[in-house]
């Protein structure tokens, strides 16, 4: 057997040197898991080496790298040089009897071994993971770890807001919640449309399928705790469909919620700050949404009820004098008597735009115009004296949602202060060079496509993106960077 070269430092990332069975692997800590690698360990993370190119890979994204060619360990450092004539070899941030590191390398490498494994086996979604929790039914495809951090999440949610809302047991029992890792198969099993990450079905049987975005894994689960609300909301009054507004509007408001490993408490009401540089930038053109124009179009589906209308409801949600107000108003569009109700889709029972309106006054204690005209002026100083943009990912999820909306001079404004602002997403980058590209800049394009490969080396449609903007001024080297994001990504729908 070869000698052991040094394990390098991490509890999952190890290096070894045996007569080899099978070929390197490299998991990162997303869950994407790569075969038939020829890796090295080098200062700062990983290299692989394909047949068009070398590939570096950061040690932050790395969960496990298994090199079964590895060289044997070679003294550098006096340290190292003293320890070695002391029979010591290195086996992670420990120094150990030579005799005990074949030992110690081989319970590592079966338990490295059988964790990937574990994670590749139930990659695809007939072997998904199944389990139950106190509230919900999972089943899910993504990592392990990823997975049990989405169901803590999701159960302290639901207790939170069943303490505020007082909701009951659903009468369908518990709510499938679906995890997707692959994209595709997370349209094809759940029938999700294209451009979702997620949705949940109002309807019995009940369920929520959230697509794992490992590009973005911030944003799923936005989306997962913005759909899981309607479930929530569902459980008011099963027979009852929430109009847009206040429906959306709750949904996002609780959608901005997080949530503390260490201390187990439930944050919710975070300012949504994509939807806050929107509004700023309503205000900036001179449009301003008027209370009543947010209510009583709540029937109608605007794309305002997610950003006037989510500020309105926040507004609401943070005054003492408001709050309680607004969660009986809420409620008794369900429940209320005194409301009138009509059928819409699915027969299911709804209110309309007057009748929300009406409600709204009535519930809020609004007897006059004067008493709207002083809600409405304390909202709008809300706005701009309240909420406050603070951190680089709300530029960039109103960067993407201004894309998303084929808001194109927006969204390459907000792509460039994300950029100024120090952002480190590589999602971002990728979208801003596309909208780069689409406006004629491509060198301005390529830029922003390396500075996402740096962040996130092994997206295959970021290198393909690459390869066509390069191919226009080198043929050659175009070649090669398609070729290497076909190796690095076989499987990519890249045409």
């Amino acid at each position: 057997m070869k000698r052991m070269r040094r394990l390098v430092s991490g509890a999952f990332v190890l290096a070894v040197s045996v007569t080899p069975v099978c070929a390197d692997v490299l998991c990162l800590r997303d869950g994407r898991i790569y075969e038939g690698l020829d890796l090295q360990h080098v200062e700062g993370g990983i290299e692989l080496a394909y047949e068009h190119g070398r590939v570096f890979v950061p040690s932050a994204l790395v969960l496990h790298a298994l090199d079964e060619a590895a060289a044997p360990f070679v003294p550098r450092t006096p340290e190292e040089k003293v320890k070695a004539s002391q029979g010591l070899r290195p086996f992670g941030d420990e120094w150990v009897p030579e005799g005990r590191l074949d030992r110690l390398v081989q319970d590592q490498v079966k338990k490295s071994k059988a964790a990937l494994e574990e994670l590749r086996a139930h990659q695809d979604w007939v072997n998904h993971y199944s389990e139950k929790s106190k509230n919900f039914n999972f089943e899910s495809t993504v990592p392990r770890h990823i997975f049990e951090d989405y169901r803590n999440k999701m159960e302290a949610y639901f207790q939170t807001f069943k303490k505020t809302w007082k909701i009951g047991k659903p009468a369908n029992g518990k709510l499938n919640v679906c995890l997707y890792s692959k994209r595709k198969e997370f349209h094809r099993t759940s029938g999700a449309s294209s451009n979702t990450l997620g949705y949940f079905r109002h309807v019995p049987p009940y369920d929520l399928n959230i697509y794992y975005d490992r590009f973005d894994p911030t944003r799923s689960e936005d989306v997962m705790f913005h759909e899981a609300n309607h479930y929530l909301q569902k459980l008011i009054d099963e027979d009852f469909s929430y109009p847009h507004w206040p429906g959306e509007a709750l949904a996002e408001y609780y959608g901005a919620s997080s949530y503390d490993l260490e201390t187990k408490t439930f944050e919710t009401g975070l300012v949504q700050e994509g939807r806050l540089i929107q509004i700023q930038r309503d205000i900036d053109s001179g449009e301003w949404w008027s209370v009543e124009k947010i209510v009583a179009s709540g029937d109608d589906s605007v794309f305002e009820h997610y950003t006037w209308g989510w500020a309105l409801v926040h507004y609401l949600m943070n005054q003492k004098e408001h709050e309680k107000d607004f969660v009986k108003f809420f409620k008794a569009l369900a429940k209320g008597k005194d409301i009138e109700q009509v059928r819409g889709a699915w027969n299911m029972r709804t209110v309309r735009g007057e009748e929300i309106w009406r409600a709204f006054r009535d519930y809020l204690g609004l007897k006059s115009a004067e008493d709207v005209r002083e809600l409405e002026a304390d909202f709008h100083r809300y706005i701009q004296e309240d909420l406050t943009v603070q951190s680089v990912a709300g530029i960039e999820k109103a960067a993407m949602a201004a894309y998303t909306q084929n808001r194109n001079l927006r969204a390459l404004r907000l792509f460039q202060e994300a950029v100024d602002a120090g952002s480190t997403n590589a999602r971002t980058y990728f979208y801003y060079g596309k909208q780069l590209m689409q406006e004629g800049k491509g060198d301005e394009a390529i830029a922003m496509w390396k500075r996402s490969i740096e962040l996130d080396p092994l997206v295959g449609e970021t290198w393909h993106l690459l390869g066509e903007a390069t191919h226009r001024k080198d043929q050659d080297e175009g070649d090669r960077l398609l070729a290497l994001a076909r190796e690095i990504d076989p499987d990519g729908d890249f045409d």
